[in-house]
């Protein structure tokens, strides 16, 4: 993979040029003030240099990207973004996905574009001595802006909603059903996207069931307009059987009701 290779060689010289860069252009910009300062006053000298300090700021802001991995073989590779081929995750390590916890990891749909300033492989020991799947892992430099729209949708999930009946701050299961973590058909999905929901067993919302309006989402297959996305109000409680998660409650809110 000669892209990976060339990236990988200069993904930290990239960036230490362009803050060194940044750097010299303070110090020429600071020397430029002190002499331009004694000669037309301090006053009218911030005036005339505030646009450039304002720029100035804003390309060092531009250049503070956040590390993330990736598993490689979930992802396609092209200039400057990446494509899941499946439901992948954003991880702040090379553990496997199970063994971290919600706030470690970000899910993505299938067929997502993600931008990235800067793409190389895994070079950390600690890292590579996690598993032996750690060396088909990615480093990737992403966006702050990115990150945060992904936690944004932590808790987002997406239901066949004529499987559900809507009240006003809940959708109670009127047949066994899911919870999907997109519009895909559920025969098409993992079972890391899936949990299961027995018939009778309320979910509790943020916000009322929403249309899909996410551009990777609505287009997915000729029944997505049966589907609204939905925001729990926190997440689901389940048991593992069968690779599958079955719904029991929600945690942080069984956790406040308490025995009964």
């Amino acid at each position: 993979m000669p892209v990976m290779h060339k990236q990988d060689a200069g993904a930290d010289s990239a960036e230490q040029e362009c803050m060194l860069e940044m750097k010299l252009a303070v110090e020429t910009l600071d020397h430029l003030v002190e002499q331009a300062g004694q000669v037309i006053g301090a006053s009218t000298l911030d005036g005339l240099w505030q646009p450039a300090w304002d720029k100035l700021r804003t390309l060092e802001a531009s250049l503070h990207m956040e590390m993330r991995y990736v598993y490689g073989i979930d992802w396609d590779m092209k200039p400057g973004k990446l494509v899941s081929k499946k439901g992948t995750w954003l991880k702040n390590t090379a553990s496997f996905s199970w063994e971290l916890k919600d706030v470690e990891k970000l899910y993505l749909p299938q067929g997502v574009v993600m931008p990235v300033t800067q793409i190389s492989k895994v070079v950390d020991d600690l890292e590579l001595k996690r598993h032996d799947w750690a060396r088909q892992h990615l480093r990737v430099w992403i966006k702050p802006s990115i990150v945060r729209t992904l936690e944004a949708r932590r808790h987002v999930w997406f239901i066949y909603f004529p499987h559900w009946e809507q009240t006003s701050s809940a959708i109670t299961a009127l047949a066994d059903t899911w919870l999907k973590r997109t519009t895909q058909m559920s025969g098409d999905l993992q079972p890391v996207e899936l949990v299961y929901v027995p018939k009778g067993l309320p979910v509790r919302l943020a916000q009322p069931p929403s249309p899909v309006d996410e551009e990777w989402e609505k287009y997915r297959h000729n029944h997505v307009h049966m589907h609204r996305k939905v925001v729990l109000i926190a997440p689901p409680l389940t048991v593992k059987q069968d690779q599958y998660d079955i719904y029991l409650g929600q945690g942080e809110l069984m956790a406040a009701l308490g025995p009964r």
